[in-house]
């Protein structure tokens, strides 16, 4: 830390104020979950359940639909309700894309088995039991990877919606990044809702993954940069609970509402309220700090005092004024350029690119190859959006009791240990019991690493690292569709191995606990938890004459 030594060149050092110590002072002496804090959680909350649904729309949007060949020789061209007809099924081979060869081409009326040779052709057409999906109503039965294509072209997305995220929010402000992507992700939607064809749904998918993911991310730093430190974790717990809260929703849609056109305007078209927010909500503070936003910091910060109904002191409203005009000068340029001279910031953020990439891969690998619960589908998918909530109220208490870099390592550990050991015990309820355990451990891993992040990196890039790390572990969500492909020990070896490794490397990132969040890089540099506080002394003794009478 730079000293300064008092005038006249004597006297004791006094240490330069931190940059942002006077906001600091300020978050301080309002209450750290007041009523304006409580109203800021329960509007950032309700964009969550949202994120969900468009995040995993597609299971339900482009889910299978059993279909067969149309028989044109026995039946015509029949509608959807002869699907069921047993005589073209008679007429019909195991193959779904194939039929067997009429003897007599073009004949109508022709529905006995001599009548058709063993030797098979192509459909000339598909029936579907039902046009709830894409998959039907585009007719993609012999074209199953144009299903699989949409989950593909939504992450191929993805990298470009963080970036740009993270772009917009450190420069214009996190409540415009949260209006202005919530406001794409509703009217792309809809328009994506609209497709008459599959290219045309295939882009819009692509666009509206691109500029509409954006807005949980935003709304998720807002709500950090205004929690002060010992209920930070609780908040963002709250954002987990809202998405898997979501996710569970989603499926009561999904099972009220099957067409995939009518549920995409269903849960799309509330999005076109969100832009609103902006008449709802205040700037971060701390950005507004970042970014000599003086005049309406202090207007920020005067709002929250009167609702919450307490006094700020006039010396740290008038010192914020200064600190404003000192952040400006040391954030111009570019905040990525100034992170990545840093040598402790640059480790910083490959460690936790890293971790982002092991979670990711282990996560969704997780998913994909676990075994289908048994009973209806729309029950299945409510029970493991569930978990997200489960996982959400467990980091509520691990993130401020042990601490994030404790919960991340101890997620991490946990996971491995549970990915590798099923394959060296034989009792199928004990390796059941082990997955479900490193699906919830990795799954607190994952919603841990938001809060972790966040913490980790100063204001002025704050947004942007959290996209870039988050960014990074798209790699292994692109790589976790591939597991399938391999044995199930070189699965748990793969599993086990980033768990294990990025449990490691967490220990070389410091705890961020009850800190403040850095506002400068050299804050960022220096960061580390707070020591626990001295124990209370013990009381004095009592006088003897009152003493005796205890």
């Amino acid at each position: 830390m730079v000293e300064k030594r008092a005038s006249g060149g004597s006297g004791p050092v006094s240490p330069e104020p931190e940059p942002g110590a006077a906001l600091e002072a300020a978050l301080d002496q309002l209450k750290p979950f007041g009523l304006y804090q409580r109203y800021v959680v329960a509007l950032l909350c309700i964009p969550n359940l949202f994120a969900a649904m468009y995040t995993m729309n597609y299971v339900f949007v482009a889910e299978l639909v059993e279909f067969r060949c149309v028989v044109p020789e026995c039946e015509g061209w029949p509608s959807q309700e002869q699907f069921s007809n047993e005589t073209a099924w008679a007429l019909l081979p195991n193959a779904t894309c194939q039929r067997y060869q009429p003897r007599h081409n073009g004949s109508l009326g022709s529905c006995l088995p001599h009548d058709y040779s063993q030797h098979l052709q192509e459909c000339e057409a598909r029936l579907y039991e039902n046009q709830y999906t894409i998959f039907s109503e585009f007719d993609l039965g012999c074209r199953p990877w144009l299903r699989t294509l949409v989950g593909s072209v939504r992450n191929a997305a993805l990298p470009f919606a963080l970036l740009l995220t993270g772009y917009v929010s450190d420069l214009w402000g996190r409540r415009t990044a949260f209006c202005i992507f919530s406001g794409c992700a509703g009217a792309l939607g809809i328009v994506k809702a609209l497709s008459i064809n599959y290219d045309m749904y295939i882009s819009m998918e692509f666009f509206e993954a691109m500029l509409g993911y954006g807005f949980n991310s935003a709304g998720y730093v807002m709500m950090v940069e205004l929690a002060r430190p010992n209920v930070r974790a609780a908040f963002a717990c709250a954002t987990g609970v809202a998405y898997g809260l979501g996710g569970v929703l989603f499926a009561l849609a999904a099972w009220a509402v099957p067409h995939w056109r009518r549920l995409l305007l269903t849960v799309h078209a509330p999005a076109l309220l969100l832009p609103l927010y902006w008449l709802l909500l205040d700037e971060s503070p701390r950005w507004l700090l970042a970014r000599d936003r003086g005049p309406e910091l202090t207007t920020v910060l005067r709002k929250v005092a009167r609702v919450n109904k307490v006094v700020l002191s006039d010396d740290v409203m008038k010192t914020l004024e200064k600190d404003s005009a000192e952040e400006t000068s040391k954030t111009e340029g570019n905040p990525w350029l100034r992170l990545i001279k840093s040598r402790v910031l640059l480790g910083r953020f490959l460690l936790c690119g890293w971790c982002w990439a092991a979670c990711s891969f282990v996560y969704y690998g997780l998913s994909i190859n676990s075994v289908s619960l048994a009973g209806q589908r729309h029950v299945n998918f409510a029970l493991n959006m569930a978990m997200e909530i489960v996982a959400s109220l467990l980091l509520m208490m691990l993130l401020e009791r042990v601490g994030r870099k404790r919960t991340v390592f101890l997620s991490f550990l946990l996971c491995g240990v549970a990915c590798v050991v099923p394959f060296f015990i034989s009792h199928s309820g004990a390796s059941l019991g082990l997955f479900f355990l490193g699906k919830l451990a990795i799954t607190c891993a994952f919603n841990s690493l938001y809060v972790f992040t966040a913490e980790l990196f100063p204001t002025h890039a704050r947004s942007s690292a959290l996209a870039a790390t988050s960014l990074v572990g798209r790699v292994g969500s692109i790589l976790a569709p591939q597991t399938p492909l391999l044995s199930g020990f070189v699965q748990a070896a793969l599993y086990g191995g980033c768990s294990l490794s990025a449990a490691l490397l967490v220990l070389l990132v410091p705890e961020t606990r009850r800190a403040a969040l850095p506002q400068s890089v050299a804050a960022a540099e220096r960061l580390r938890a707070p020591a626990a506080p001295p124990p209370a002394p013990p009381p004095p003794p009592l006088p003897p004459v009152l003493s005796a009478y205890t």
